[in-house]
């Protein structure tokens, strides 16, 4: 190989040697800065690839995923953040942007489960806390604070005025179960109670005509014993004796036909 090729190969490799680290991490940067979120993530995994222990790197990348709506994303990478970073001002706005992010988390769970939504308002307090006990001043954090704290108390008393409701429409509805019961249940007697009527009828019947029957009175489709003898004399009474029917005989006279044949 001629001097010169080696001269040529011995450049290369110097150049190499002096490619800018944070290139990539720059390009990221950029693409964030001009709303492209989506390759800025990219670009922030691939520089985190090289330098796994930035905490410049993992805050940026959870405040470009918390930017693309992707919150537990964003908390799960700014809590890659060592906590021994030295810089107060960077640990503060790590904290606020966990706040921020548990905040939101808490807002879309508030429809569809309240209880869970309480505890991210919780941990977004306990969030903003933070920020505030690194960065005094922070008056955003401290806004915020006091606007989720409000938030949970307001969803609190709305839990609690619900829960309320419920047990009153439950003690009603118990009610209102008792008085179908009861309605029910005399329902249910006035059923059974002219079947009873009818056997007392039926044995009142009974021992009437027994009495009846002793006593020689009357019943219903019956004749008393005095009924039945005055019958039995009218009747013989009413006979015809056989002299009697020879004197009608001897005594009737023959019919002339109505026409002469």
């Amino acid at each position: 190989m001629s001097g010169r090729a080696l001269a040529a190969v011995a450049l290369a490799a110097v150049s190499v040697g002096w490619l800018d680290p944070h290139a990539t991490a720059r390009e990221a940067s950029r693409l964030y800065a001009a709303g492209n979120f989506d390759d800025a993530a990219g670009k922030y995994n691939e520089a985190l690839v090289d330098q796994p222990d930035s905490p410049l790197l993992h805050f940026n990348l959870g405040d470009t995923l918390y930017r693309q709506g992707k919150f537990t994303d964003a908390v799960n990478a700014l809590q890659q953040v060592p906590g021994s970073d030295t810089d107060p001002g960077r640990t503060a706005r790590v904290a606020y942007n966990i706040g921020n992010a548990k905040y939101r988390l808490g807002q879309a769970a508030e429809g569809s489960d309240p209880k869970a939504a309480l505890g991210l308002y919780a941990e977004a307090l306990a969030a903003y806390r933070r920020a505030m006990g690194a960065a005094p001043d922070d008056a955003d954090a401290k806004f915020n604070h006091e606007f989720v704290e409000k938030k949970m108390a307001d969803l609190k008393k709305k839990l609690e005025e619900q829960q309320k409701q419920q047990e009153q429409d439950q003690q009603q509805q118990d009610r209102q179960n008792q008085e179908q019961a009861k309605q029910d249940q005399q329902g249910e007697r006035q059923k059974e109670r002219p079947d009873g009527q009818q056997q007392d009828q039926q044995q009142q019947q009974q021992q009437q005509q027994a009495t009846g029957a002793q006593a020689g009175e009357k019943q219903d489709g019956q004749m008393s014993k005095q009924e039945a003898a005055a019958l039995l004399d009218a009747q013989r009474d009413q006979e015809v004796r056989p002299d009697e029917v020879v004197k009608r005989l001897q005594g009737a006279g023959v019919a002339e036909p109505a026409e002469d044949w």
